[in-house]
């Protein structure tokens, strides 16, 4: 027999009822303010992070590269796309040792092969030098295809990533001179980087003369200043300036902003110590897609210096690094005024050092000399150890599927 509840009992459980609800209610207070608290971390937490990744996204360094599209300047690139704080603003291309056409479609093919996730926009410019000179017969891209390939890249279309017919059309219509106006006025903070002749950087410039300012500094990869050449055992040119002299007469007079050239004599002088130091073939064994691109890329020009000895070393990866680190890569330069001889017929191209200049600098003022023209930097030793690491991480950067 059930007994009924006492009115003690009865009056007893009521309180604890209000005390339970009370207490539930307490206990709600109390998570509420724990989840506001929490919510509050949460949201400082993620308010940090988009401050930091803001300024990480400011603090990028932005690029606009100027290349002729082949092995060396691939590998460059390369370097710069892996790079984790680079921000390549677009690639503009030129003649050199292959066509313009020829380096837009390698550049694609070089984006495929770096992984990259969005395109890159290219943009398709000069296809021949300012002025031809009758006294030239030869013609450069057909001279180097005995390094670099036919196409640049070793003539192998089908290794990977395989050549598709929309690499030669996926440029846009803008030319490369209109870019590099438009460009640098959009983002002033941009370096461009020059690897190959100079063209579209003195189309450019006689476009629109406030594209003298714009480039936050430029970075050149060409000339030299000891008159050491590259083209042939009759001038005493670097490449790059042999391709265009009046272009690279015109951005080194005229261009205002800053400007860092690593010449020929940065690469050669130090070349024999360096691979004694470096084994810059080493990358292209890591197994990864990158270095299987680049093996391909190389191929030509490897068996090339293989007959003399010596390996493919870093010229136009100078230039990029330069670009990006620069108080990590140049050991030594020197600032210098120059000109570049255009009448020559043996020295048609080479930079024309005022090496007075340097030697009675102090008395340039009493002496009335000439000094409109503004000193340029000439790295003329860099740090191959460093350049090779950031090579060795951009290849290990990318990884099997």
């Amino acid at each position: 027999t059930l007994s009924r509840p006492s009115l003690t009992s009865l009056s007893s459980f009521s309180m604890l009822s209000r005390i339970s609800r009370s207490g539930l209610q307490e206990i709600m207070r109390a998570v509420s303010l724990l989840i506001r608290a929490l919510l509050t971390v949460l949201i400082t937490r993620s308010e940090s992070c988009h401050s930091q990744l803001l300024e990480r996204m400011a603090s990028k360094r932005k690029l606009i590269i100027d290349t002729d599209g082949v092995s060396d300047d691939i590998r460059a690139i390369s370097l710069a796309m892996q790079y984790p704080d680079v921000e390549i603003i677009a690639f503009t291309t030129t003649h050199g040792c292959v066509s313009a056409l020829q380096a837009a479609a390698n550049v694609a093919r070089a984006q495929r092969a770096n992984g990259v996730k969005k395109h890159i926009p290219i943009y398709k410019g000069a296809s021949t030098q300012l002025i031809k000179n009758p006294a030239v017969v030869h013609d450069l891209a057909s001279d180097e295809s005995f390094f670099f390939g036919k196409d640049g890249l070793g003539d192998q279309p089908k290794n990977f990533p395989e050549v598709l017919e929309s690499d030669f059309s996926c440029w846009e219509s803008e030319h490369a001179a209109q870019a590099l106006i438009r460009l640098t006025k959009e983002h002033p903070d941009a370096t461009l980087v020059a690897i190959g002749p100079l063209t579209n950087l003195a189309l450019a410039l006689k476009l629109d003369d406030g594209f003298k300012t714009q480039p936050a500094r430029v970075v050149i990869m060409g000339g030299n200043y000891y008159g050491i050449g590259n083209v042939n055992s009759q001038s005493s040119a670097e490449f790059n300036f042999h391709g265009d002299p009046e272009a690279a007469s015109i951005v080194l007079s005229e261009m205002e902003s800053p400007i860092t050239m690593v010449p020929w004599e940065a690469f050669v002088l130090d070349g024999k110590k360096h691979e004694k130091e470096v084994d810059f073939h080493a990358h292209l064994g890591f197994g990864t897609p990158l270095a299987d691109f680049l093996s391909t890329a190389t191929s030509v020009g490897r068996k090339e210096l293989a007959k003399a000895n010596r390996q493919y070393a870093y010229c136009d990866e100078i230039a990029v690094s330069t670009a990006i680190i620069p108080e990590k890569v140049i050991k030594e330069s020197v600032k210098l005024r120059v000109n570049v001889e255009l009448a020559g017929k043996y020295t048609r191209g080479q930079v024309m050092v005022d090496w007075t200049d340097q030697l009675w600098e102090q008395d340039d003022n009493e002496r009335g000399v000439d000094r409109t023209r503004r000193p340029i930097t000439f790295v003329t030793a860099y740090d191959v150890h460093y350049v090779d690491g950031m090579v060795r991480m951009a290849v290990l950067n990318t990884k099997k599927e």
